[in-house]
């Protein structure tokens, strides 16, 4: 967890920030296995994670999501606030257990730009029900000018918001018109380009009803790599 968070986590508004910080646009590649705060440093007892104008990738070594950032019910997984000049990816990463009064999973604002690859957000919860302020999106929050979000093949189960609202997707349109975009095509190195669609999500202010979309992997010859949602 410690090497994760001194490569990425490098916002300032929260009690730990990152040492060793990658540069905008680079890569940190995850090990699979469970990432957890009592395990390493994280940003503070209610972030794990928290980049600041941040572009790049993050992303599992394994195409099968089984590097899992895991918010122990205490913690919301991520939170990108701005991407910079860069797109930040994430690619086959695990969000588990996150726990926040918005997006538990991941909170997303500030004009950030984010593809969700091949992801997996499983029993995350939003706990806030003040209709003053945000209060949805138990996996994913996205808010704010500018915010712009494209999620393929990635799956979202078990999630929560106890007001009702998203517990799978929230999209604030109070103030600016972000966006967040359900694909239903899967990019290279998926064996096709229509994904297969699952289960209905559960979001709110999205336009158009969105669901989880499977997409299969092609394992190199001689190589096992079980496919994500099998």
């Amino acid at each position: 967890m410690a090497t994760l968070f001194n490569k990425v986590s490098n916002s300032k508004k929260y009690i730990y920030t990152a040492n060793n910080m990658m540069q905008s646009g680079d890569t940190a590649i995850m090990a699979v296995g469970d990432f957890k705060c009592n395990t390493g440093t994280c940003a503070g007892k209610e972030i794990m994670l928290g980049t600041l104008n941040l572009g790049g990738d993050i992303k599992c070594s394994e195409h099968n999501a089984q590097c899992v950032l895991d918010g122990e019910n205490a913690r919301q997984v991520l939170n990108v606030e701005g991407t910079g000049v860069n797109k930040l990816s994430l690619r086959s990463i695990t969000f588990k257990n996150g726990l926040a009064d918005f997006g538990g999973g991941i909170h997303i604002f500030g004009g950030a730009i984010v593809d969700i690859h091949f992801c997996v957000f499983s029993q995350c919860r939003a706990t806030s029900t003040d209709d003053d302020i945000v209060d949805g999106g138990g996996a994913i929050t996205v808010l704010g000018e500018g915010a712009t979000v494209d999620v393929y093949g990635t799956r979202l189960n078990g999630n929560l918001a106890n007001s009702g609202k998203g517990n799978d997707v929230f999209l604030d349109l109070k103030a600016g018109n972000p966006t967040i975009t359900i694909h239903n095509t899967c990019p290279s190195p998926y064996s096709s380009v229509e994904a297969t669609r699952g289960d209905a999500l559960h979001t709110f202010n999205l336009e158009l009803e969105a669901y989880n979309y499977y997409c299969h992997y092609i394992c190199p010859p001689g190589q096992y790599n079980p496919t994500l949602g099998s």
